[in-house]
C-alpha cells in the first residue's frame, strides 16, 4: 500500500515536497542593487574555535557538519521563511527547523510508503561532484552515493549505536531514487536523515580511502556544495573557493542568477574577543557573527555604519555528575540550583539581556516550551534564590559542612570565565568550595564523559529540536550527556514518543519530559541564556544575519552574499 502522510500529524522535522527547480526567490524586499560576482567574504563565525578535530565521516566527527561549506544534505532550511522572507524562522545558530520551513537540497522530494515501511528520496538531477586531482573525476551525483554514505557511516565502529537503528537497509532503486527501509517508525527522521549531524553527503571515492575507513586529510575533501576547501591554517584561517559546479540558483527581481556570487569565503579564527571586535571595526572582516553586549554600544559608537542585530545565544548549563557522590543525591542537585541567583546573573553579567529559562526546551519553540510561571512550584523555585534552603537540603543529604568539587570549563567562552567567579561566591555562601579547571577547547571537549571528567562540567549547547535535546543530554549512555544522567522513566518515555505517530500525543510526552527534567530530575544547574550580537558592513549585500540552514550549515547563506565593491571602497574598507 502506498500512502502519502499529512506531515503535521506524522513527522517532526520533515516535509513532503514536490519536485522543484532549485530556484529560490528573495521576496522580503527589493534587492539592494544587481548582484555582483567575485570578491571575498571575510567572516568571524559565532564559533571561535574552528580547528579541525577530524574531516573523516567514518569517525562521526562534528567537523564535517560544522563548517564544511563543500558538503550538502538531503534537505535544508528554506530561507524564504527567514528574515529575508516571511520572518518565521531566524535561522540563527542551530535553530529548530520545523517541517514547513524545509526545502530540498540534494533530494528534490521525499515521501513515506507503507508495506513495507520505507522512505523514498527523489535525488536532484544535474548535481555534479567536481573533479579532484588524485581523488576522482567529475561525475554526476546519483542515488547510490546517498546509499553508500549512510551505509558507510552506519557500519563505522565509532558510530552512535542508536542514531539509525530504525533503518533496516538502504537501497538505490533507479539512478535517482534512494530508499531507506525502516524496521520501526522514528518521529525524528527529518533531523536524523535530512539536515542535521552526520547527514552530510560525501563522494564514495573519498569514503573508500584507507581500506574503507576514509581520510582525515582536508586536501582530499570535496563535495557538491557551493565552495571548495582550499586552505586550512590552524589558529589562523580556513579558505573556501567558489565551486563552479554548484547547481543552485537564486531569482532576484525576475532574473535568475547562478550561485555563489562571491569567489571566496574566508573563516578567520580568532579567540580573543577584543581582537574580534577590532577586526570588524577595521574592516579586516566583513561579518562578525557573535559578540557580547559589553561590546555592542562601543562598536556602534566607533563604527556607526555597521549593521548590528541581537539574537538569543546558546544556552549554558553546569552539568553535575549524577553518577557520583555528592551529586547522585537529587537534594544536593536541588541545593546547587537554589544557591545560584539567576536574576542577579541576568542583571549583572548579561546586563538584563537574555532569558532565565531557555533550556532544555528553547523559548523559540512555542509548541513545546513551558515558561517559568507554568512550571509546578518545585520547578519555579529553582529559578529563585534560596541559599538558606540550599544549606538545609545539604544537611539533610549528609553534607552539613559542605564539600569541595572541581568544575571543568573552556577558556574559549568569556561568559564561562565570568560565571566561574560567580559560582565561587555563591557556593562559598553555602559551604561549598569550587576548584576551577580551565581548559582549552580541544582538551575540554575530549574530557566529556571520560573517567576523569570533573564532577562539574560547564558548557554551552545548541539543539536542533525537542527530540534531540532530550536524547543527547539526558538519555542514558549518550556521548553528549556530561551529567551522566540516567533515568529509566525518561528513557522509556522518550522511546515511546519517538515511535508515536500521533503528533498531539507525542508532543504531550515531550513537554512532560521537559518539565520533569527541570523540576524533578534536576541533572544540571540551569543558567540564563545570553543575548548575543552580530554585525556586518552595509556593503555586504543579500544578507539578513542568518547563520545556518541546518546543523551548522551556512553554505547556502554565504553563497547568496555579494560584496558591493564600490560601496566598500567608499567606506574606506578597500
Amino acid at each position: 500500500m502506498r500512502r502519502l502522510y499529512n506531515l503535521s500529524l506524522v513527522v517532526c522535522g520533515m516535509v513532503f515536497l514536490s519536485a522543484t527547480s532549485g530556484v529560490e526567490s528573495a521576496q522580503a524586499e527589493p534587492a539592494r542593487g544587481e548582484p555582483q560576482y567575485g570578491g571575498t567574504v571575510n567572516i568571524l563565525t559565532r564559533l571561535a574555535a574552528l580547528n579541525a578535530l577530524s574531516f573523516n565521516q567514518y569517525d562521526w566527527p562534528w567537523k564535517t557538519n560544522h563548517d564544511a561549506l563543500f558538503l550538502e544534505h538531503l534537505a535544508k532550511g528554506d530561507l524564504d521563511f527567514g528574515p529575508r522572507g516571511a520572518g518565521e524562522n531566524p535561522f540563527k545558530s542551530l535553530s529548530y527547523i520545523p517541517d514547513k520551513h524545509l526545502t530540498g537540497e540534494l533530494a528534490e522530494s521525499w515521501l513515506v510508503e507503507e508495506d513495507p515501511l520505507r522512505l523514498v528520496f527523489n535525488i536532484r538531477q544535474g548535481v555534479y561532484w567536481p573533479a579532484k586531482e588524485g581523488v576522482m573525476e567529475r561525475r554526476e551525483l546519483v542515488a547510490e552515493d546517498i546509499v553508500f554514505n549512510y551505509t558507510h557511516m552506519k557500519d563505522s565502529p565509532r558510530g552512535i549505536p542508536t542514531w539509525w537503528e530504525f533503518i533496516s537497509e538502504w537501497k538505490s532503486e533507479g539512478k535517482y531514487t534512494a530508499v531507506a527501509y525502516l524496521n520501526k517508525w522514528n518521529a525524528n527522521i527529518g533531523y536524523r536523515l535530512l539536515w542535521a549531524y552526520f547527514a552530510a553527503i560525501a563522494p564514495p571515492e573519498v569514503l573508500k580511502m584507507n581500506d574503507g575507513k576514509g581520510s582525515d586529510d582536508w586536501r582530499l575533501k570535496t563535495g557538491t556544495g557551493p565552495y571548495k576547501l582550499t586552505d586550512v591554517r590552524p589558529d589562523d584561517v580556513q579558505v573556501y573557493d567558489r565551486n563552479d559546479e554548484y547547481w543552485d540558483k537564486e531569482e532576484i527581481n525576475g532574473v535568475v542568477y547562478d550561485l555563489p556570487y562571491n569567489d571566496r569565503v574566508v573563516y578567520h579564527i580568532m579567540g580573543d574577543e577584543s581582537a574580534r571586535i577590532a577586526a570588524i571595526r577595521t574592516c579586516k572582516v566583513d561579518i562578525l557573527e557573535a559578540f557580547r553586549w559589553q561590546f555592542a554600544e562601543q562598536l556602534q559608537r566607533s563604527a556607526p555604519e555597521l549593521i548590528v542585530q541581537s539574537y538569543l545565544g546558546s544556552p549554558p548549563f553546569l552539568a553535575l555528575r549524577n553518577d557520583v557522590a555528592p551529586f547522585d543525591d537529587v537534594r544536593v542537585r536541588r541545593a546547587m540550583n537554589l544557591a545560584i541567583n539567576q536574576q542577579e546573573i541576568l542583571d549583572t553579567l548579561l546586563n538584563g539581556e537574555g532569558e532565565v529559562l531557555d533550556y532544555p526546551f528553547s523559548s523559540r519553540w512555542p509548541d513545546y516550551y513551558t515558561p517559568i510561571d507554568k512550571l509546578p512550584p518545585e520547578g519555579r523555585e529553582l529559578y529563585e534564590y534560596h541559599p538558606e534552603k540550599a544549606k538545609q537540603l545539604l544537611a539533610e543529604a549528609g553534607y552539613p559542612d559542605g564539600f569541595e568539587f572541581d568544575i571543568m570549563f573552556s577558556t574559549a567562552d568569556p561568559y564561562h570565565l565570568d560565571l566561574m567567579a560567580m559560582f565561587e561566591a555563591y557556593y562559598q555562601r553555602i559551604g561549598i568550595k569550587v576548584i576551577a579547571k580551565a581548559l582549552d577547547y580541544p582538551t575540554f571537549r575530549a574530557k566529556m564523559r571520560e573517567p576523569d571528567q570533573a564532577a562539574g562540567y560547564l558548557m554551552n549547547v545548541d539543539e536542533g529540536n525537542p527530540f534531540q535535546v532530550l536524547r543527547a543530554r539526558f538519555l542514558t549512555g549518550q556521548t553528549w550527556n556530561p551529567a551522566f544522567h540516567s533515568d529509566v522513566y525518561h528513557d522509556e518515555t522518550y522511546y515511546k514518543a519517538l515511535e508515536e505517530r500521533d503528533r498531539e500525543k507525542r508532543d504531550t510526552m515531550l513537554r512532560e519530559l521537559n518539565v520533569r527534567l527541570i523540576s524533578e530530575r534536576i541533572p544540571v544547574v540551569w543558567l540564563p541564556t545570553p543575548t548575543m550580537y552580530e554585525a556586518w558592513w552595509p556593503y555586504v549585500k543579500n544578507y539578513w544575519g542568518e547563520h545556518s540552514v541546518g546543523t551548522q550549515d551556512p553554505g547556502p547563506i554565504y553563497a547568496r552574499i555579494w560584496i558591493d565593491q564600490e560601496q566598500k571602497k567608499d567606506m574606506g574598507c578597500d
